[in-house]
């Protein structure tokens, strides 16, 4: 259902989640209280990794929308992840990934305008909706308020309600409650400055270890493949 919490900070980690329909987010609260949304989790995706070598949760996790979810204990997922070398390499780069985003987040929030942190978040999560079904970008899924929005990039709710207002007005984009309408799609990449590099699925770094894997082992001097 909406708004249920899988997770609240200092309880014991015991279990993944697997997303299987609707949207999620993790939360963690500052010193003075505010929320800073450190991941959102589309379908399909794994919620609990950043967290799964931990005793206890930082965080606190909950669907922002109505969906479904399979909970993966702990111990199942070390038993497959020693049995299987394409299994552990999933998780890792899984990882990566989201690490990869958090990272161009924060480097956006540092050097981009509020506008272009909006428009740079609403192509990022159109990409990576794109991964898992058919998607447009003139109109696609957002289910994601905009105080949540605020709370992702950092931003005021009055900061969040005004870009957006002036991107309508200037026949970019209109958010509605739960998507995204856009006027202008090459001017939305534009002032975006979207380079999706970061998002990619390619292994390139694990190529070559992975073909050593592969490769037939050479055997003994004096022994051929039979064993004689």
């Amino acid at each position: 259902m909406k708004n249920q919490r899988l997770w609240g900070p200092r309880d014991r980690v015991g279990q993944l989640y697997i997303l299987q329909s609707g949207w999620a987010c993790t939360v963690r609260r500052t010193e003075d209280g505010e929320r800073q949304v450190i991941d959102l989790l589309l379908p399909g995706e794994i919620i609990g990794l950043r967290e799964f070598t931990f005793m206890r949760h930082v965080t606190e996790a909950s669907l922002i929308t109505r969906g479904m979810i399979q909970p993966f204990p702990h111990e199942d997922l070390v038993d497959l992840i020693a049995a299987s070398t394409p299994l552990a390499i999933a998780l890792f780069a899984t990882i990566s990934r989201q690490e990869a985003l958090l990272t161009e987040r924060m480097l956006v929030t540092l050097h981009r305008s509020a506008r272009s942190q909006v428009l740079h978040f609403m192509i990022e999560t159109f990409f990576r909706l794109e991964k898992l079904q058919r998607v447009d970008l003139a109109l696609f899924e957002f289910p994601v308020s905009q105080r949540l929005l605020g709370q992702i990039l950092g931003l005021s709710p009055v900061h969040i309600n005004r870009t957006l207002k002036a991107l309508e007005q200037d026949r970019v984009l209109k958010k509605h409650r739960a998507h995204i309408e856009v006027y202008d799609p090459a001017r939305l990449i534009q002032e975006a400055a979207f380079d999706a590099e970061y998002m990619s699925d390619a292994l390139n770094g694990l190529k070559a270890r992975l073909a050593q894997l592969q490769a037939p082992r050479a055997l003994p001097a004096g022994l051929n493949r039979s064993g004689s």
